[in-house]
């Protein structure tokens, strides 16, 4: 049996998922100031959070817990620890640390970087805590970033790493631009290059255009790098299709204020992507992305002589389950329903193109594997029985398959269509191929 609350409730779109995120250690003396960060971070994130008012508990939570932590947010000016000792101790630990001082100045700022220190925070108002919260998923979310360091000095590259580690990304290094290309075809995930101007074999300005042939502006971001301070350079990189560009040696803020910058535009890009291609309920591509990228597969599939199947799905008295216990259970069960979709069918192309309507394109592979798929997807749907309380909820649906090739996409889903059609007068909860 299924519960619909406890295993869709997470696409419940009054109720936002939050992010879980590895357990964080907050070191604060003002009671008042620790329990506003905790709250605050409570807000945003699914997170387990240890406390310490003082030096001497920060340590003793470290010795139990310091493998677990992503980071720790901490107080320099601390009961028994006044001069900032908190960051040596936790660099021994070797715990990331975002550090938070009521006072500022170049010394204070000099020390916080040399020592390895993420960020430091005035603690001059509300935005201060909003802003560390804010820099925590930051933090967090940066493991999940590849980013290519390409600079043929040793040196250079080495300290440029350390920041970039310190940040919690996924760093890959090259030393020329034929080295960054290789890694690059082999990595296509990068999110980001950083890139010299004057390296041997391939400098940075023919490693952009190279680059640029492969991923656009909106996919992959470049900075271009340089010692010489030429703005000249800086134009002829942005030229060549570089998003931003840097004059080394780089300053710590700097460098990574640009390279998050770069990364979020990134994920606003991605977000307009998936907004654009996907069903906001759930999650699934919607039915423009479909045709748009159906197509294309059509095409590529007919001229290798390939074939393709196209199977039509609609929900069982999808109406009536609506009218009877409201259109949040007819939206929790389409939920579960796209759910099971996406299990099913994960190596075919699977769209909601109505309301209780779904759609998969089978090719490759795949297509030889249609009518099986689609008979455990019916089997496993009508075996499940859902609870939304108090009732127990079943589902069947209907299934229209068709697999063979037609001169356009459209025409094999009309035809897919008629066999839907077909499998609902012949009393529902079957397949018709």
């Amino acid at each position: 049996m299924v519960n619909v609350r406890d295993n869709i409730r997470n696409n419940n779109n009054a109720q936002p998922v939050k992010r879980i995120i590895k357990p964080i250690l907050i070191i604060e003396d003002q009671d008042s100031l620790l329990v506003m960060l905790k709250q605050l971070m409570l807000a945003s994130y699914d997170v387990q959070i240890h406390t310490a008012s003082n030096y001497a508990q920060a340590k003793s939570c470290l010795s139990k817990h310091r493998h677990e932590y992503l980071l720790a947010i901490c107080d320099l000016n601390l009961p028994d620890a006044p001069k900032g000792e908190i960051v040596d101790l936790l660099n021994r630990a070797k715990v990331r640390m975002i550090t938070m001082t009521g006072s500022f100045g170049e010394k204070l700022r000099s020390t916080m970087i040399e020592k390895g220190v993420i960020d430091y925070i005035i603690k001059d108002s509300i935005n201060a805590y909003e802003y560390a919260v804010e820099l925590v998923g930051r933090i967090d979310n940066n493991a999940k970033n590849k980013l290519l360091l390409v600079d043929d000095s040793a040196t250079s590259r080495a300290i440029i790493e350390q920041m970039l580690r310190l940040q919690n990304f996924d760093v890959l290094t090259a030393e020329n631009g034929h080295q960054a290309l290789t890694l690059f075809e082999q990595t296509p995930d990068i999110k980001l290059v950083l890139t010299d101007y004057q390296m041997p074999e391939m400098d940075g300005f023919n490693l952009t255009l190279a680059l640029r042939q492969l991923q656009p502006k909106e996919q992959l971001a470049i900075i271009g790098l340089s010692s010489t301070g030429n703005s000249e350079l800086g134009a002829q990189f942005i030229k060549n299709g570089a998003n931003d560009f840097l004059t080394k040696p780089v300053a710590y803020e700097e460098l990574l204020c640009r390279i998050n910058q770069n990364i979020s535009l990134l994920d606003y890009m991605e977000a307009l992507r998936t907004a654009a291609n996907c069903d906001f309920l759930t999650g699934l591509f919607n039915r423009r992305y479909f045709f748009s990228t159906g197509e294309d597969i059509f095409q590529a599939q007919r001229s290798s002589a390939s074939q393709i199947a196209v199977a039509m799905f609609d929900i069982d008295h999808f109406k009536q389950i609506n009218d009877t216990y409201g259109h949040k259970a007819g939206d929790e069960l389409l939920v579960y329903f796209a759910q099971l979709m996406k299990k099913v069918f994960c190596q075919n192309l699977v769209a909601r193109i109505g309301g209780e309507e779904f759609c998969v394109l089978f090719y490759g592979e795949q297509f030889a594997k249609a009518l099986s798929l689609c008979q455990q997807f019916r089997e496993q749907l009508a075996q499940t029985k859902i609870t939304f309380l108090p009732q127990e909820l079943s589902m069947t649906v209907s299934i229209g398959l068709h697999q063979q090739l037609e001169d356009n996409l459209d025409a094999m889903l009309k035809k897919a269509d008629v066999k839907l059609y077909q499998a609902k007068a012949a009393g529902r909860n079957q397949v018709i191929n």
